[in-house]
């Protein structure tokens, strides 16, 4: 039997894990797998990929836990053309859900994958997300995850963590790899 914890018995966080290590978004699923421990209900919204082709999204659609994952971003297209408009209203789109989320305060746990991309990108406006998320719940605890976070996210945050890379397999011609990367 899970033991839940009581909601008014928690202060809630906004967390940011950053950096250009690999491993910000594994280190949200092992906060998830810590909080679902707890009886936590998680939700997982991904900014920028888009096809659930993952182990972690397999998993969460497999298991009976109150935990979800929804790719919601047009990919990682990273446009040669210039035209961003496909990534910038995916990005609006994923951040109207993710206010409808803060509103319904259903969630204990909420994840923002890859957030830190599209505010780096400009895709939407760092200082209206600071202000919608710091309307959470006073229990809710908020990740954002991706490289490149802004110094007003740094600033606003309670915890930031930065992942570096100091050697990666890619480099050594070492593709990504099930179970590893995705």
């Amino acid at each position: 039997m899970i033991e839940k914890t009581k909601r008014d018995k928690r202060q809630g966080l906004l967390i940011n894990i950053t950096g250009n290590g690999k491993g910000k978004t594994t280190s949200a699923l092992g906060t998830s797998l810590r909080a679902l421990g707890w009886g936590w209900k998680v939700s997982f919204l991904q900014f920028v990929k888009n096809d659930g082709r993952t182990g972690e999204k397999q998993f969460a659609d497999n298991s009976e836990l109150p935990f979800e994952i929804i790719p919601l971003g047009a990919g990682f297209t990273w446009r040669k053309d210039g035209d961003k408009s496909k990534d910038k209203k995916s990005a609006e789109d994923a951040w109207k859900l993710t206010k409808e989320y803060i509103a319904k305060a259903e969630v204990d746990l909420l994840v923002l994958d890859e957030l830190n991309i599209v505010l780096k990108e400009g895709w939407l406006n760092a200082s209206e997300v600071i202000a919608d998320l710091k309307q959470k719940p006073s229990w809710m605890n908020i990740i954002v995850t991706g490289r490149g976070a802004l110094p007003e996210i740094i600033e606003d945050f309670d915890l930031v963590s930065e992942i570096q890379e100091i050697k990666h397999p890619f480099k050594q011609g070492i593709k990504a790899q099930k179970g590893i990367e995705f």
